[in-house]
């Protein structure tokens, strides 16, 4: 995925916590909603939404070639572990699934809004749960105004990795917004 598709993917996944409306359609159609907004989607592909409950991230690994995202999940496990011993915070959980042959899945996060100030501190690992309100503002302001950027912050906690169109996109709730 281009980094210009991969902003307008980021921009698809604001828009569905802000519009109920857009969200069921983009569950129902995702090909038509990415066509729409500009993204090129791989022929003979079809496109599932997953929609991710909150405190839920998935690792959606691709058909083939899956050597190198098991390692990236597994370095990201292992990043976890050096920060704390607890890497599953309580009521949290991973999930991995994979593409098929024909079939691609995306996933769309719970908004950053349905999580508490407790919640966030609680996936995030922020020292307390004001520096995670003030995270969550400035992540709704970040998804608001560009939809999506580059990860630059180290302590970014995803909520959610999907492979859109063949690159991976992940979505954070800490830091950034989406991985390209």
């Amino acid at each position: 995925m281009t980094k210009e598709n991969a902003i307008k993917y980021g921009e698809i996944i604001s828009k569905c916590w802000e519009d109920e409306v857009y969200r069921e359609e983009f569950i129902r159609d995702p090909e038509s909603v990415m066509l729409e907004k500009g993204i090129e989607l791989e022929e003979g592909i079809t496109y599932k939404v997953i929609q991710a409950p909150k405190l839920v991230e998935y690792f959606v690994l691709p058909y083939d070639n899956v050597r190198e995202p098991i390692q990236n999940f597994a370095k990201f496990l292992l990043n976890k572990a050096e920060q704390s011993d607890k890497i599953v915070p309580e009521g949290f959980e991973y999930r991995i699934i994979q593409n098929t042959e024909d079939v691609h899945y995306l996933i769309l996060p719970a908004s950053p809004k349905t999580l508490t100030a407790a919640e966030l501190a609680q996936i995030s690992g922020a020292d307390s749960v004001a520096t995670s309100t003030n995270v969550v503002a400035q992540t709704q302001a970040t998804v608001q105004a560009v939809g999506a950027v580059e990860v630059v912050a180290a302590e970014a906690t995803v909520i959610a990795s999907s492979l859109a169109a063949g690159a991976e996109v992940a979505v954070f709730v800490v830091g950034a917004i989406v991985l390209i």
